[in-house]
Order: C-alpha cells, then sequence, then structure tokens
C-alpha cells in the first residue's frame, strides 16, 4: 500500500496522538490545516533551517537589460534573505559569484567600492548593483531559501492523473469551479520532498478536471499536484518531518481543548520525536564530510577575483 503524505493524513495522525472525539465541533480539518502551517512556518522551517543543510534551496533568474540597478528579492524567499547571488554565464555552466557590500561602500571615501567590487548592497527588499551590469547576455542568479506553501485539504487541490504530453492537458482527480484561466497554480511533487517543480503560473484552458498547460513543468507526473499558488496538500519537508509536525498540531489542540495534562504529555513526546527528527537531518551525506573550498584563493582567481 502507497504511503499517503497528504493532510488527511496527516489530520488523521493528529487525532490518534490525542484521541480526540469525531464528534467534536471545535476543530474542522481546514483548521487543522490551519494550524500545522502555523507549526510548520513558525518551528519546522527555522529548525531546518539552522542544520545549514539546504532543504529548501531554489534558485531564481532575472534578465540582464544593461541599465536596471535594482532587483527584487524572490516573493517567496524565506525571511527576505539570500544564499548568494552572482551572474550565470550564457552558453555555459559557470556561476560568477558576487559579493555582498554594505550601503557605507557605495560612494564611501575610497571611492565606489561596490563598483570596483562588482558586488551589490542589500536595499530594503531589493539587492542593488552599481553601475547597472552590462553583461546583457547572462542571467542574474539568486540562490534563496523558498517558503514551504501553506497546507490545504486534499479537495482544495487537484492530484493528476494522467498527462497529455502531445496537447498538453493535464486531468486531475478534482478540480474547483472557483479556477479559471487567471488563476496562478503551483505544481507540487507528490512524492520525495515534495518540491515544487513549478510555481506561479497559468493555464490557458480549463474544462472539467482537464487543464491544458502552455508548457509542461520538466519532470511533472501523474501523482503529482496542481493547486493554487502557495497552497500544498502535503507538507513540503522530509517525511520524517510529517510525525513531528502532527505532533505539534496535537499539542495545539490540546491547549486549545484546554487539556493541560494532556498538553503537558504531548510536549514530552514532542521532545522525544524531535531528538530522533534532528538526528535525520544532518549530516546530509554520511560518506564524506563538506569541504569548505577558498573560493577567493590564488589559484582560482582567474575565475573568482573582483578586482
Amino acid at each position: 500500500m502507497a504511503i499517503d503524505y497528504t493532510t488527511t493524513a496527516l489530520i488523521d495522525s493528529v487525532k490518534r496522538r490525542i484521541a480526540i472525539p469525531t464528534s467534536q465541533a471545535l476543530y474542522t480539518n481546514l483548521d487543522f490545516c490551519k494550524l500545522a502551517t502555523d507549526e510548520l512556518q513558525s518551528v519546522l522551517v527555522p529548525m531546518m533551517l539552522a542544520e545549514q543543510e539546504d532543504y529548501f534551496l531554489h534558485f531564481d533568474d532575472q534578465s540582464i537589460d544593461g541599465t536596471t540597478t535594482d532587483f527584487n528579492l524572490p516573493d517567496r524567499a524565506i525571511g527576505r534573505k539570500i544564499r548568494d547571488a552572482g551572474f550565470y554565464k550564457s552558453g555555459s555552466n559557470e556561476f560568477v559569484q558576487r559579493p555582498r557590500l554594505e550601503v557605507e561602500d557605495y560612494g564611501d571615501r575610497a571611492g565606489n567600492l561596490v563598483s570596483s567590487l562588482s558586488g551589490y548592497f542589500f536595499q530594503g527588499d531589493q539587492i542593488i548593483f552599481n553601475p547597472a551590469p552590462s553583461n546583457v547576455n547572462d542571467q542574474l542568479r539568486i540562490y534563496y531559501y523558498r517558503r514551504p506553501n501553506n497546507l490545504v485539504r486534499e479537495t482544495d487541490c487537484g492530484k493528476i492523473t494522467n498527462i497529455n504530453t502531445s496537447t498538453k492537458v493535464v486531468t486531475l482527480n478534482n478540480a474547483s469551479t472557483g479556477w479559471t484561466t487567471s488563476t496562478k497554480f503551483d505544481c507540487i511533487k507528490g512524492s520525495g520532498g515534495f518540491r515544487s517543480i513549478q510555481d506561479s503560473f497559468t493555464v490557458t484552458n480549463i474544462a472539467g478536471f482537464d487543464l491544458t498547460f502552455s508548457s509542461l513543468p520538466t519532470g511533472i507526473a501523474v501523482g503529482d499536484w496542481v493547486c493554487p499558488e502557495g497552497q500544498s496538500p502535503i507538507a513540503q519537508i522530509p517525511y520524517e518531518g510529517h510525525h513531528l509536525l502532527a505532533q505539534l498540531t496535537a499539542i495545539k489542540v490540546l491547549e486549545g481543548l484546554g487539556d493541560a495534562k494532556g498538553m503537558g504529555m504531548a510536549q514530552e513526546k514532542y521532545e522525544f520525536l524531535l531528538k530522533n527528527f534532528m538526528k535525520t537531518l544532518t549530516d546530509r551525506v554520511d560518506g564524506s564530510p563538506k569541504k569548505v573550498v577558498n573560493r577567493s584563493g590564488i589559484f582560482r582567481s582567474r575565475r573568482r577575483v573582483f578586482w
């Protein structure tokens, strides 16, 4: 039997952990999803980021026109921070990293260090180059940590049951009558790490449960999910973390029900699960230690030097 990774299984797990009566009327399934989302975003995501194992690492490419100096951070960047920024060279696999500087380095007594060091500085929700990058055939690549989607019920999304690669028609097991060609969607993998294989796209036609794509996302497969933008029926963390998320949600439910004794017992169980989960997070490669590379050493200066 295939493993059920969805919020349906997550909610069932929460109810089993606290033996909540099915007749209770305080929490609906959507309420459970909202509570789980709160715990996911406020507890598990920061915890996983602290391990520095790049679980949520994505990249965003932005075009260079030779005049633009201010570039927006990706909308879904956790904490409005980035992992790195640089230029992805056209026609090659070379990524040329650029250094982060401070706003004081733009026009200080030593001159414009932002320009002379070919770097950037942060200004609010943007990164600023000066002068504008002129290598118009390249792409500005921003590596960032992507925020997992908010959790929703299975019935709020559609699971892919068939893909016609010729017509680009994707058939789902469910589609909301409120979806239109103006609705933005995310496509979520139904297995593995449950990553998004495409964010914020629209479709050209919706006919019942059939959605016509302008182009099929790379890697799309039967069993994946199509959801409104920013939503997912699966927690986008390793499956081992789903049990911890269920326990955290159970604690919040018990708190809402006013069961102090049950809440204390659930907290003790959470501490045990947390220790085990942390063991699975690090290191991501057991057979080889992470190597620290001196990217600005003299033997790498041809590609990495900034002045």
